[in-house]
């Protein structure tokens, strides 16, 4: 396996990685923001806006860390693709190495 072809793995490896913590912590503030929107529910006055405000602020921070899993997803799929590409032309040259013996 040539380096080339190690390094997009690992660099693959790592986007998908990034992807997942924003995904997770997308959901963490999600859920956080659930809450405090049920918890609203039960407060008064000032309260429930104060606690509503904090709801609305974990969800637009959800939504940024969706936004921010984007672009992993991305560079993951652009080397990917590079990677699908290299392993066309080794099986190709594979081949050609192959067939050229038994043409002679």
């Amino acid at each position: 396996m040539s380096f080339r072809t190690l390094f997009t793995k690992g660099f693959a490896l790592a986007q998908s990685g990034a992807s997942t913590r924003h995904s997770k912590r997308a959901s963490s503030l999600a859920k956080q923001a659930m809450s405090s929107f049920r918890s609203a529910r039960s407060k008064k006055g000032d309260q429930k806006l104060d606690t509503m405000l904090d709801g609305l602020n974990y969800l637009s921070s959800s939504i940024l860390e969706v936004s921010d899993s984007v672009t992993p997803i991305a560079k993951m799929n652009a080397v990917s693709a590079l990677l699908a590409e290299n392993i066309k032309e080794i099986i190709h040259e594979a081949n050609n190495t192959k067939l050229k013996p038994i043409k002679k």
